[in-house]
């Protein structure tokens, strides 16, 4: 038996969902330093970015597990994936809550475990392996159990909603319009060509929402009274599209919406922020704070839910948007 090991894992996807690639990690401690006991990297075919994550958790912990483990620590850089295996973040899509099950299922196997989340610099093993599968379509590394994921390169037909009583089920685009027709008496070639309650239209539905958090900040290296430390009330406001409505003709609540942006503002709320990471190695911009918060927010929506962009005001006449090109 191991009595202790660290485990670091990651997943990308080029595309998301796109050719995907999964890596982990397994070190521990021969007394004198931390040295690796099995390492991997798989391709898996196409997977979005979170799928991939878990699937790099998932076989990561198969080799963790034959290598008999008492005790394992994990260190991942998807944020997401982190905080819903601690309970922190609701599961929404259905394309990852099979995979989440299956992980929790998998730490079962071990007398204790404790999870983190750290950035990539932290974890560049692992992304190294992970995107070493991605260029060679092949599997890499030392492992004592092969990944077992089948490669997947369909059409991406396979569609994910999330609901407002947040349970998650995955819908063919098929059992789409058996679910929304069931009870109108009409065959689905009717009701494909029927305007009540279309799923999905040419056009795009752009929801908004806006919240606020007040702290303080110092400008490292600014030339004016800004390096000093001072305070705002932030105001943030995000922007998501979509295409997809759901059975109520929704795109995405605008109360889950609010909850998703509050999650994220809870962090910076009355705090100084040079001292919250990220905040604490790069400079609490508006530009980096609106960079930082978007990339968040983008972790916690459904995969047919786009964000499109997030503005944070220093003041009323001041705003700063931060979008993907």
């Amino acid at each position: 038996m191991i009595e202790k090991a660290t485990l670091h894992t990651d997943g990308g996807s080029r595309g998301n969902p796109g050719p995907s690639g999964i890596g982990f990690v397994l070190l521990v401690d021969d007394g004198r330093e931390m040295v690796t006991a099995a390492e991997g990297g798989a391709f898996i075919g196409k997977a979005t970015n979170n799928e991939a994550e878990y699937q790099a958790l998932l076989w990561g912990l198969a080799n963790a597990e034959a290598l008999d483990v008492a005790h394992l620590s994990i260190r991942a850089d998807s944020e997401l994936m982190v905080k819903q295996i601690k309970g922190e973040y609701r599961v929404r899509s259905g394309g990852i809550a099979p995979l989440f099950q299956q992980a929790l299922r998998a730490l079962d196997a071990f007398d204790s475990f404790d999870i983190r989340h750290v950035y990539r610099e932290d974890n560049s093993r692992a992304d190294t392996l992970a995107n070493i599968a991605m260029d060679t379509r092949d599997s890499i590394g030392n492992f004592s159990v092969p990944c077992s994921v089948e490669s997947r390169e369909g059409d991406g037909s396979q569609r994910s909603f999330s609901k407002q009583d947040d349970s998650q089920r995955s819908f063919s685009k098929q059992d789409e319009r058996a679910d929304l027709y069931q009870s109108s008496g009409k065959d689905w070639d009717e009701a494909e060509s029927s305007p009540r309650y279309p799923r999905s239209s040419q056009g795009t539905y752009t929801l908004t929402v806006k919240d606020h958090f007040d702290a303080a900040h110092a400008l490292v290296g600014y030339p004016g009274e800004c390096r000093e430390l001072h305070g705002h009330t932030w105001d943030v406001e995000i922007s998501v599209c979509g295409r997809e409505l759901d059975e109520v003709g929704i795109v995405y609540d605008f109360k889950d919406l609010k909850a998703d942006l509050a999650s994220i503002l809870t962090d910076y709320d009355h705090v100084f922020l040079n001292e919250v990471p990220p905040f604490d190695r790069i400079n609490a911009t508006a530009e980096n704070l609106a960079r930082i918060i978007f990339e968040r927010i983008e972790l916690l929506l459904p995969e047919h839910i786009d964000l499109e962009e997030v503005s944070v005001w220093e003041s009323p006449i001041a705003k700063l948007t931060y979008r993907r090109p």
